[in-house]
């Protein structure tokens, strides 16, 4: 089995391999327009490699130190929709350690921006909130109880061959406000 470090260099490099080929500017427009597919497909990319490389879409706190989650991403005052890739601290119970937005600028690492990626980010997405394909143990610091309906439509696409998400997102719809399945197994959802 691959050490945690390994994997996480694996799934890099396999977004390293896929970013260049993503149309940004196609994404950023389906991320925010009722035509999603290409959106939903990037997502849904993302995050079956993230599964391939990992071998399994629910992590638990304490077992893996760093990793990057693929996400969507909404701006908290323009509601701007996009995708990225969140960095977490599994060491801390899944602190926020930095976000790799996919914007029509180029994919903009939080911490590392130039003066004209800074002056985008604040305009059009900080401050934001942001939710992760995969499931984590214990996460208290993303509100997967309140998903805005466009975003728990987006993260469903990744969660296709799991009925029981799929019926929580429909009960929560239903209700007036989307929410992510969560696991009842200790161990997470079973990979056939």
């Amino acid at each position: 089995m691959m050490k945690e470090k390994d994997l996480q260099e694996t799934y890099i490099e396999r977004l390293n391999t896929l970013l260049p080929t993503v149309d940004l500017r196609k994404l950023d427009q389906s991320c925010n327009s009722t035509k999603d597919e290409y959106a939903k497909a990037m997502l849904k990319q993302m995050h079956d490699m993230f599964v391939e490389v990992y071998g399994t879409d629910y992590l638990e706190v304490g077992g893996y130190g760093f990793v990057e989650l693929p996400a969507v991403i909404q701006a908290r005052n323009t509601g701007h929709i996009g995708l990225g890739i969140v960095t977490l601290d599994l060491e801390s119970s899944g602190e926020h350690g930095g976000t790799f937005f996919l914007t029509p600028l180029g994919v903009i690492d939080q911490e590392k921006r130039t003066p004209a990626q800074a002056k985008y980010l604040s305009t059009v997405y900080i401050p934001y909130d942001y939710w992760y394909t995969v499931s984590l143990e214990r996460d208290h610091h993303v509100d997967f109880d309140n998903v805005p309906e466009k975003v728990a439509d987006l993260l469903r696409t990744c969660h296709g061959g799991q009925p029981e998400m799929k019926d929580s997102l429909t009960r929560a719809d239903e209700q007036g406000k989307a929410s992510i399945w969560e696991p009842e197994q200790p161990n997470g959802p079973v990979m056939k």
